[in-house]
């Protein structure tokens, strides 16, 4: 079966833990092609394949006693996410010139004002040593300094505390593209075509400024992170398929995890 070319598949949702129906197209695709890791959304939970993924590797590694950050906030998984650890703290990325913790109004894609606390990777407002866990999913791709954000994960993270993410990783790729950076006054140095993503609160879509190669692992290592690994779970009838990216191996990418310990 291709599953790409279906509307909806049945397959077991690990999140529901029971066989649902699941819609193939997220929104997100390649030329005509549909990204599947953006899509096999299950109908009933709501969660997308990546999202599933973070979910389910999260319940198995943090009780619900710890604490957590999330840097999302109005998606399903948020919502997921704040009834499994109650406290959790959930943010978004509201502008550069934001300030770290305070509260801002945010309109998603209906319209909606919604207001939830800011929160820039590069420059966290919570306290050293504080969390537990931090999660973010497919956040790093658009950090301008992904070093500086990766540091910040592990300034806030307890001693044996985990950094749980996914993020559009390219294994095939010798090293990691720079596609753009910002200069000494903020504005944006592009190197390669741009590359936008979908987000649910910028209509217009979020500036990408990295595609993460093979040489990520040591990226993580020279943040501070004491131990690395990537966890690949490979499952079509969980919806735990790759992107779907027919167009030449260097970015087809696997459904992966990235778990980073301080």
């Amino acid at each position: 079966m291709d599953i790409a070319r279906s509307s909806s598949v049945q397959g077991f949702c690990v999140q529901c833990a029971r066989v649902c129906t699941m819609t193939v197209n997220g929104g997100a695709v390649f030329g005509t092609d549909v990204n599947l890791r953006e899509g096999l959304v299950c109908q009933s939970c709501g969660l997308s394949s990546r999202s599933r993924l973070l979910f389910h590797a999260a319940r198995s590694l943090f009780a619900p006693n710890k604490r957590l950050a999330l840097l999302e906030a109005f998606s399903p998984l948020a919502s997921y996410v704040s009834a499994a650890w109650p406290g959790v703290r959930l943010s978004e990325f509201h502008s550069p010139s934001a300030l770290g913790g305070r509260a801002y109004d945010f309109f998603d894609e209906s319209g909606r004002c919604r207001r939830v606390v800011h929160e820039d990777m590069q420059a966290l407002s919570f306290e050293s040593e504080s969390l537990d866990g931090i999660l973010h999913n497919d956040v790093l791709e658009h950090v301008p300094d992904p070093q500086k954000g990766l540091r910040e994960c592990l300034r806030v993270l307890v001693p044996g505390g985990i950094a749980l993410f996914t993020m559009p990783w390219f294994p095939w790729l010798p090293s990691t593209l720079v596609r753009g950076m910002l200069d000494g006054e903020g504005s944006l140095v592009e190197y390669l075509p741009t590359e936008l993503h979908g987000d649910g609160l910028r209509p217009e879509g979020i500036y990408t400024f990295h595609n993460f190669g093979a040489n990520f692992a040591d990226l993580l290592s020279q943040a501070g992170f004491s131990r690395v690994s990537f966890g690949v779970c490979y499952d079509p009838y969980a919806g735990f398929v790759t992107n779907n990216y027919r167009y030449g191996d260097e970015f087809l990418m696997l459904p992966t995890l990235m778990r980073a310990v301080r």
